[in-house]
């Protein structure tokens, strides 16, 4: 140990202000865009425990540069589009959930209660709702968390940020135009809409899996948790060519029987690849990266590892071929194979929080407002996989001799096991990581910040009303009115989340600015890999030397605001045939004259003053 001594105990801000070079390190490792220039109040061992660095040599590699560095100097922090790509994503989520997510939700709930039917909501308005929470909602957090995160997990850039971007405007309309397309069919383009909205849809999650694909092949860093996400990816695809088909086949039915056959054989299905497959297990691949390492919980065991990813997977893939063979051919027997399918998954809910010991004691230095969370959506996934597991039970031994029913099957039951698992686990989960990962990058002390109890308590119990009481439709027309009133419950706790999320966002972009602001008091180090942005942004009348030297596209300030960051000065004079020695001699001329300018001001504002 050097006689600096940085030692793991050190919270970063602390190292970084008294070592303003040691920022570098912290960047090589993931830190990039995270926590302000002096990053967040966080211990060095808990920063090397979350990116995977082994302390001693990070330990090391900071006093290196300690001893090596003069102790003073400008914290260098220029955050890019990547260092916080998460936010557009997760505004993206809020806004769609608080639109045709929960809050739609929430007002078709309300509707079905006061006319005490499930059918009281033509049904194109819940497939735009499910649609919008499926794709909108739980996809903005996940491509956002996955954007921002996975490039730092593993000590890489994020391939292409603007292409990763690109994602966000084709899924947001596709998401708009499909419900647009539901509420107006059968009238109209809606089929045309509809069809738009999935090739969109589809463009953008084919675009989000071949940016990760791309980001974790330059990493060249495979981690146990990688298998989770490649098979989420296929999953998303795989729902987003489906997508297409699905609204066809439900919005064109010819008849009352041909539309209830098709929704009664093919919806379940495809919102199992969406649930099951996209966010189940992604968060249960995200867990084994985050959970240990966020909060110094047991790794999972290989095999245990091993059996989630197969028993998970096979299991989604067998329920799904099951159903649908049950379905299409008649025979019941096949349901077996969904049963089966949900067994494992129910092992898989029971087994994973112990692997973790997730509800055993925790440090109270690793505690914060994200752990109950976290448990409450695991313990949640347990009674979703459980209801999942006894639907047969329920249908065959419950709901149809109590209530004469000609067909085994409740709709009741089986809404309120979705909700379980949407609310309960998905939701939940989301709820819990960016309670801490949101102000962790925004550079608030996540154990200062607001508890949430009432965001959790809301959540908690809107979803357990929400459940109980829509089964008990089974029994008694009563159960309506409850039920009707949860969602607006559910939608509070998230208001106030939202909320505060929001706000440790705002704080985040106002550390971002104080820093440019600092970082532009010191002189442009110009030469031929100065960004063409760096330079408008420091000095906009350039604009008028680029121009003049040929660069017309510069003209578009779209272009200004988004090539204009990526292109060097190097690489725009090659592609426009210009002379860049002539460009960066009157580039140095004006800011050298305004160098000049500034300091004869600067004079002349002191002789006033004397």
């Amino acid at each position: 140990m050097s006689k600096r001594g940085i030692t793991g105990e050190m919270l970063l801000p602390e190292v970084i202000q008294r070592f303003p070079a040691t920022r570098a390190v912290f960047d090589r490792y993931g830190l990039r865009g995270c926590g302000g220039p002096e990053g967040p109040r966080e211990t060095i061992a808990w920063f090397a425990r979350l990116h995977g660095v082994p302390l001693e040599r990070l330990l090391e590699e900071l006093n290196a540069v300690a001893e090596d560095a003069a102790p003073t100097g400008e914290i260098v922090f220029r955050p890019t589009r990547a260092d916080t790509i998460y936010r557009p994503f997760f505004l993206a989520g809020l806004a769609t959930l608080f639109t045709l997510g929960c809050a739609w939700g929430a007002v078709n709930l309300w509707l079905m209660g006061t006319r005490q039917n499930f059918a009281g909501v033509d049904y194109s308005w819940i497939l735009a709702h499910g649609h919008a929470m499926v794709f909108g909602v739980v996809s903005f957090f996940i491509m956002g968390f996955a954007y921002q995160a996975f490039p730092r997990f593993k000590h890489t850039n994020l391939w292409r940020p603007t292409l990763a971007f690109a994602t966000l405007p084709l899924m947001a309309a596709g998401i708009a135009l499909q419900a647009g397309a539901h509420l107006l069919a059968p009238r109209g383009p809606f089929l045309a809409l509809g069809l738009l909205a999935g090739t969109l849809q589809l463009l953008a999650v084919a675009l989000f899996a071949w940016v990760l694909r791309q980001t974790f092949r330059q990493a060249a860093r495979p981690e146990p948790y990688d298998c989770f996400v490649q098979a989420a990816l296929f999953w998303f695809l795989l729902a987003a060519v489906a997508n297409p088909l699905v609204f066809w086949l439900f919005e064109t039915a010819p008849t009352r029987s041909a539309f209830l056959f098709r929704v009664a054989t093919f919806n379940i299905p495809y919102r199992d690849v969406q649930l099951l497959g996209i966010a189940v297990v992604m968060i249960l691949g995200v867990s084994l990266r985050f959970l240990p390492h966020a909060y110094a919980l047991r790794e999972p065991t290989p095999a245990w590892r091993q059996f989630t990813f197969w028993g998970t997977n096979g299991a989604i893939a067998m329920a799904i071929l099951a159903f649908l063979a049950g379905m299409l051919s008649g025979n019941s027997r096949w349901l077996i194979g969904q049963e089966m399918a949900a067994l494992v998954l129910l092992l898989v809910a029971l087994g994973t929080p112990r692997q973790y010991r997730l509800f055993g004691p925790i440090p109270e230095s690793e505690r914060d407002r994200g752990v109950k969370f976290i448990r409450a959506a695991y313990v949640w996934f347990i009674v979703a996989m459980a209801m999942l597991a006894l639907v047969p039970v329920y249908n065959l031994l419950i709901y149809q001799p109590l209530t004469g029913a000609t067909v085994p099957f409740s709709h009741a039951f089986f809404g309120a096991y979705r909700h379980a698992l949407t609310v309960g686990f998905i939701t939940m989960m989301i709820v819990g990581v960016s309670s801490k990962v949101v102000p962790t990058l925004s550079g608030v002390d996540v154990r200062s910040a607001p508890a949430l109890w009432p965001t959790f308590w809301l959540l908690n119990i809107g979803n357990a009303l929400r459940i109980t009481t829509e089964i008990a439709t089974d029994f008694t027309a009563a159960a309506f009115a409850v039920m009707g009133l949860s969602g607006f419950i559910e939608v509070a706790g998230l208001t106030l989340w939202g909320y505060e999320l929001m706000r440790n966002m705002r704080v985040g972009k106002r550390l971002e600015r104080e820093a440019w602001g600092r970082a532009t008091s010191e002189p442009l180090i110009l030469g031929p890999q100065t960004r063409v942005a760096e330079v408008l942004e420091r000095y906009p009348q350039a604009l008028d030397i680029f121009l003049r030297h040929g660069f017309a596209p510069l003209q578009n300030p779209v272009l200004r605001r988004t090539m204009a960051r990526v292109v060097t000065l190097e690489q725009a004079c090659r592609r426009e045939g210009v002379e860049l020695d002539r460009l960066l001699a009157d580039l140095r001329a004006l800011i050298e004259s305004e160098r000049k300018a500034r300091a004869s001001s600067s004079e002349a504002r002191e002789a006033f003053s004397v």
